[in-house]
């Protein structure tokens, strides 16, 4: 029997009802917002020139932090080249049940013929394709725990599981508290398999605090904690330094606002003179999101197909 990475999927509720509630309702200022375009069935550029860049992040990063199962299959890159040739370093696909805490995972080297790690609700497996056969680990590879599972069930700067009211304290201490942090460029409109989507761009920018310092990925981390969510049961972390940045590249739903495919680069620290920090290498992943969703079935049996990321790098352009 080979290993199935069938999905169990939940019903898409996209459309106009579900982003005007993630995007905070109907007041005074969801007109201005421009999300209201988005409730047409085919957009145009104009429609997306009225958009509010931060209105439509934002809303894409609540409508993410309340899905209550995570699937992502994901790309990690060390070198530029090998990222424009689509040679990742490691790949993997996962699912995460906020719920339940059950989770499923397959991970390995990109390299044909490395071996497969399998984690199925905290139980350990590995397939080796020199000798063709599984070794059950049992249940005490940290790598399976679930305080681990942050490492590989979302794009390691959003999250899921969240209630409107949690979502809506980690947004706001973001906004308020680490004013620059942020900052989204204007959307595009863009088709992908004949299908359209909001391209945005968001860099977030380490931003100086009262003890002289850069934070970056940090602030993330602080702001979840004002959600009253603990990040190592829930799970929560960031990817790099207390003080990295990040450059991401999203491709959005119009209809749910949710997203369907990035590409997040982090990027240098900032030292306490504001410049950036040498040293600390190049580091760059795509995330393909499976939203709404359910639960990659995992079984070990035969050998596992290798995860792939279905969806071609992207132009670059501003």
């Amino acid at each position: 029997m080979v290993v199935s990475l069938v999905v169990v999927c939940g019903v898409a509720t996209g459309g106009w009802l579900v982003w005007r509630n993630l995007s905070g309702g109907a007041g005074p200022d969801a007109g201005r917002s421009g999300l209201e375009a988005l409730k047409k069935g085919t957009l145009t550029a104009q429609d997306v020139a009225k958009i509010d860049p931060a209105a439509l992040f934002f809303a894409s990063f609540k409508a993410t932090a309340m899905q209550p199962v995570m699937r992502i299959t994901e790309e990690s890159y060390t070198d530029h080249g090998r990222f424009q040739a689509a040679k990742p370093d490691y790949v993997w696909e996962s699912g995460f049940d906020y719920r339940t805490k059950q989770w499923r995972l397959a991970w390995g080297a990109a390299d044909q013929g490395a071996p497969m790690s399998v984690c199925v609700d905290g139980h350990a497996y590995l397939y080796s394709y020199r000798f063709k056969n599984w070794t059950d680990r049992g249940t005490g590879d940290p790598m399976c725990q679930t305080k681990s599972a942050y490492r590989y069930i979302t794009d390691n700067l959003s999250c899921g599981g969240m209630t409107a009211a949690q979502a809506d304290a980690w947004i706001a201490h973001l906004r308020e508290e680490y004013k620059g942090l942020v900052n989204p460029a204007a959307p595009r409109l863009a088709e992908v398999k004949g299908r359209q989507y909001l391209r945005q761009v968001v860099d977030m920018t380490p931003v100086k605090r009262a003890d002289g310092l850069y934070y970056g990925g940090q602030a993330l981390m602080w702001s979840f904690k004002a959600s009253g969510l603990d990040p190592q049961a829930h799970p929560y972390s960031y990817r790099g330094a207390m003080n990295s940045g990040y450059h991401a590249v999203y491709y959005i739903d119009p209809r749910s606002l949710l997203p369907a495919y990035s590409e997040i680069e982090q990027t240098p620290g900032r030292g306490s003179d504001g410049g950036p920090v040498a040293g600390g290498g190049w580091y760059k992943w795509r995330v393909r999101y499976h939203l709404p969703g359910g639960l990659p079935e995992i079984t070990p049996g035969g050998p596992p197909p290798r995860p792939k990321v279905d969806w071609g790098i992207d132009g670059g352009h501003p």
